[in-house]
């Protein structure tokens, strides 16, 4: 296996040829953010495309009023600003680092140059634009007629992931959970609190860790009822 493709930034590159992936590489950079730096911000004109490697970035749109509207938090082995690879205009939304974050970038007259090489990365950034897709819509859909705990919980599971340990973990604080969910921070905190006492979940100051999945569908299903 090729040794860049044991790191979270360029798995997924794991089904393109060797050639392609040492190809890409050469082109790509490894940049560093600071927390509260921008990846990229709204209404830029679109210069690249970013594989995150460590840390985690929050997309986002800003409203005339100042208001953050968060779409989506990623962190290692997922991408932002897959869009502008494909329709060349403005960022819809900003990407900011939520804490010290380091990322691959491909810019975009590099994947140009690469796709006339590799026509198979064209392939792999449709089908990664279209989870992006498939994630917002479902995403959309459980947050509409849902109780506050099934929201939450629906937010956790779909953040969850493992970690070196092997425990399923969601590395996303009260406020960020609350903003996907659409939610007031306070009531986000009542529902986590409630579902560590019913031994579904434990809390960190910085994460949610998944202890019984089960129970915590089982909740969903319940509130349903």
């Amino acid at each position: 296996m090729n040794r860049y493709l044991r790191t979270p930034g360029l798995a997924a590159f794991a089904a393109l040829p060797r050639e392609a992936v040492t190809d890409l590489v050469s082109v790509m950079s490894l940049r560093t953010y600071r927390k509260g730096s921008h990846l990229f911000y709204q209404g830029e004109e679109p210069h690249a495309v970013w594989f995150l490697e460590t840390g985690r970035a929050k997309w986002f749109k800003t409203s005339e009023d100042g208001q953050e509207q968060i779409l989506q938090i990623v962190g290692p082995g997922e991408a932002v600003g897959l869009v502008a690879l494909l329709d060349r205009k403005p960022y819809v939304a900003a990407a900011r680092a939520v804490e010290d974050t380091t990322a691959w970038t491909l810019a975009i007259h590099d994947y140009d140059s690469m796709v006339m090489r590799h026509p198979e990365l064209a392939l792999l950034v449709m089908r990664q634009l279209g989870d992006g897709v498939r994630w917002l819509l479902e995403h959309v859909h459980s947050m509409q007629n849902r109780s506050a705990q099934e929201r939450v919980v629906s937010v956790l599971m779909r953040k969850a992931r493992l970690d070196e340990s092997g425990e399923r973990v969601i590395p996303m604080t009260h406020q960020e959970i609350a903003s996907l969910a659409g939610m007031a921070r306070e009531t986000v905190s009542r529902v986590l609190s409630d579902l560590q006492r019913r031994g579904a979940v434990r809390l960190t100051r910085s994460m949610v860790i998944l202890l019984d999945a089960a129970q915590l569908q089982g909740g969903m299903q319940a509130a349903r009822a």
